[in-house]
């Protein structure tokens, strides 16, 4: 009787061959280093700030006639002198720190993948990040004009109607609102709801007010009686009706819209898209019908600190808790 063979059949597969010789290859660009340490994002806006920052590090080096080739030829003075190079140019300490914190995690990946046998970054210490929000908010009559200046009788006005609508009642990230595909809409326990991918690729569900309902449903059946319909995949904002968009709206869009309005109706104040997020999460502290915690998840806060800081309250005398002090002494 003759024994079963044990031997593996094997097709040859030159595709495999190839990654696994491309896998082998020793890296000698900084570029394949970084092009590794992104392969554990998911998002695409995470990826893409995350590059931008590690050029503008990259470059600071180079002007200094030092160009890297491997994360372990990275020195902690290096980080210093970019770090204390940013501070001087008068950059919010909320950027430096951002700036700073990528290049953080680029080398605690490089340390954890085994390209350094250290991190030479532990010692040096980040700027304090400011704890007041500098964003510009808008009143309440503000936000009104603002949403009513658009001339809905043009698709641009349309759509810049919308795009106000949803920023100064949902309190949208601008990276949050352009990428909404119409999948993202949907009922869920008697809520018409808007299913948000925000930072971090955390995913939140927000109830949509009346108000909101309406205008989508107004900008839907807008473009339908125009020849452009909608399905699932496809993105909310539509910036022409010749055909539908196959790439969210730019970003910058959406800053000179709010920038054009502002500016047509005499608001004489730098206000941007996070001015309406920043009004909306104000609004919500302000009238103290809401806990602070439900604030910061409507927000997308991960943290309730994030949220304090839209809080104006803090800074209102009256209601200071000094006069809330009472031990009746008398007793």
């Amino acid at each position: 009787m003759s024994k079963k063979s044990t031997a593996l059949t094997v097709n040859y597969n030159p595709d495999l061959a190839r990654k696994f010789q491309e896998a082998s290859q020793k890296k000698t660009d900084i570029q394949d280093f970084i092009s590794e340490f992104l392969v554990q994002f998911l998002s695409e806006d995470t990826k893409t700030a995350y590059v931008k920052d590690l050029k503008f590090f990259f470059t600071f080096l180079n002007s200094g006639n030092v160009h890297i080739s491997h994360p372990c030829e990275i020195k902690s003075y290096h980080f210093q002198l970019y770090r204390d190079h940013l501070l001087e140019r008068g950059l919010a300490s909320a950027t430096v720190n951002r700036r700073l914190v990528c290049i953080r995690s680029f080398i605690k990946w490089a340390v954890a993948a085994k390209l350094m046998d250290h991190n030479p970054l532990d010692t040096i210490k980040l700027p304090k990040v400011q704890t007041e929000s500098p964003t510009v908010a808008f009143d309440d009559e503000e936000v009104m004009q603002m949403i009513n200046a658009p001339d809905t009788k043009t698709h641009k006005g349309r759509t810049h109607r919308l795009i106000m609508v949803m920023l100064f009642n949902l309190g949208l990230r601008r990276s949050e609102l352009i990428n909404i595909k119409m999948f993202q809409l949907f009922q869920d326990r008697g809520h018409m709801v808007l299913r948000i991918h925000g930072k971090g690729d955390k995913v939140r569900l927000v109830p949509l007010n009346q108000l909101v309902q309406n205008e989508i449903l107004t900008y839907v059946e807008h473009l339908k009686n125009r020849g452009v319909e909608l399905g699932g995949e496809d993105y909310l904002l539509q910036t022409d009706i010749s055909s539908k968009n196959d790439r969210p709206m730019d970003g910058s869009t959406i800053y000179r819209v709010i920038e054009r309005y502002a500016l047509g109706l005499g608001i004489n104040k730098s206000v941007s898209p996070h001015s309406c997020r920043a009004t909306v999460i104000s609004h919500l502290l302000d009238t103290q019908l809401t806990p602070i915690r439900d604030v910061a998840t409507f927000a997308g806060h991960a943290n309730i600190t994030t949220t304090e800081r839209y809080d104006k309250r803090r800074k209102n005398l009256d209601k200071s808790a000094a006069y809330q002090v009472d031990y009746d002494l008398k007793k």
